[in-house]
């Protein structure tokens, strides 16, 4: 088993376990995520129209942070298995919270 660790400021706050079998609507679900996001993104305030892989990346970091503050365990579970799907080489996400603006790095296979 394996799992992707969530951190915010340098503290473990959630684990996801990558293995988990993702139904077709899952799936479905995944790619509607990946659908509305083509309409562009808003990163930092910056509205981001083409969003790539790594930004799309960031955009569902963030969006996680903020479900896992509001205990959102639907928002956490969709967040977390739209990265491990779309990005398999993904180990952990870490979050540095500086109070209004939040910082995404990733720890990715080498």
């Amino acid at each position: 088993m394996s799992n992707l660790g969530i951190f915010i400021n340098n503290d473990i706050v959630f684990e996801f376990d990558k293995d988990i079998t993702l139904e077709s609507v899952q799936h479905a679900f995944l790619d509607r995520m990946d659908a509305d996001m083509n309409k562009g993104i808003k990163i930092r305030g910056e509205l981001i129209r083409e969003p790539d892989g790594n930004q799309r990346a960031i955009f569902v970091a963030m969006n996680l942070i903020k479900a896992l503050q509001q205990d959102n365990e639907a928002a956490q579970y969709a967040s977390c298995a739209y990265l491990v799907n779309r990005h398999p080489d993904l180990l952990e996400v870490h979050a540095s919270d500086q109070g209004s603006v939040v910082n995404i790095e990733f720890v990715r296979l080498n």
